[in-house]
């Protein structure tokens, strides 16, 4: 639903951020095909899997570069744009390890982690340094928003995965809270592009250039 909005919205012009964030919904949107085929229609769970781990970890760098697009602190802005290194080896040494055994959910509970602590210091920058419009009304807001109550919502949940889900009554309450968290996350990611269109709109509204002609100006006639 949110790359069908944003191709919806999407129009030349948009910023780097707001491309970033495009090009996750179309990873978002090919993942959900690529299960569908995979794990239903040909049953192989084994690609299903990898696919998943190819999609967590695009997801990851591509919500990292939309943040750090987005922050302005530099050292912080760095860190986030080759994050995605240290979070790729650790995604293949969980592959390596767990090759044999069952898929793990550590690179999940990693990205959980990691993903609150930039909101809260996106957040922070935002109050203190953004005035030119109210907060709520920059697309960023709203997908951060997202993604911190996805974070948040499931870290417990994939932290302690490998239990809850070894009893079929436990997998189930799985599913219903994991199923929950992620249409609410998808709810605001489609707000996020709503919002997206009209800020764009607002923004070149304020940027007509108004021509006062002080040098021809005379406030009072003789």
């Amino acid at each position: 639903m949110p790359f069908i909005f944003g191709l919806f919205f999407l129009k030349k012009g948009v910023t780097k951020d707001l491309r970033a964030f495009f090009a996750y919904t179309l990873i978002l949107f090919i993942s959900v095909l690529a299960v569908i085929t995979f794990r239903y229609f040909l049953k192989n769970y084994n690609t299903y899997l990898i696919f998943y781990r190819f999609f967590i970890f695009g997801e990851f760098t591509l919500i990292s570069l939309f943040f750090s697009i987005n922050i302005m602190n530099e050292k912080i802005k760095r860190v986030l744009k080759y994050l995605f290194i240290p979070f790729l080896f650790f995604s293949l040494y969980d592959y390596i390890t767990s090759y044999n055994s069952k898929f793990t959910y550590y690179p999940l509970v990693l990205e959980c982690l990691i993903f609150p602590l930039i909101i809260i210091y996106f957040f922070y920058e935002k109050i203190k340094y953004s005035t030119k419009f109210p907060i709520y009304l920059s697309p960023g807001f709203w997908i951060a928003v997202g993604f911190l109550i996805f974070s948040t919502g499931n870290f417990f949940l994939f932290l302690f995965s490998n239990l809850l889900l070894q009893d079929l009554d436990n997998k189930k309450l799985y599913n219903i809270i994991y199923g929950f968290f992620t249409i609410l996350k998808n709810l605001l990611l489609i707000t996020a592009v709503v919002v997206a269109k009209n800020s764009i709109k607002n923004e070149e509204e304020s940027n007509i250039n108004v021509n006062l002609e002080l040098e021809t100006f005379t406030p009072f006639k003789n």
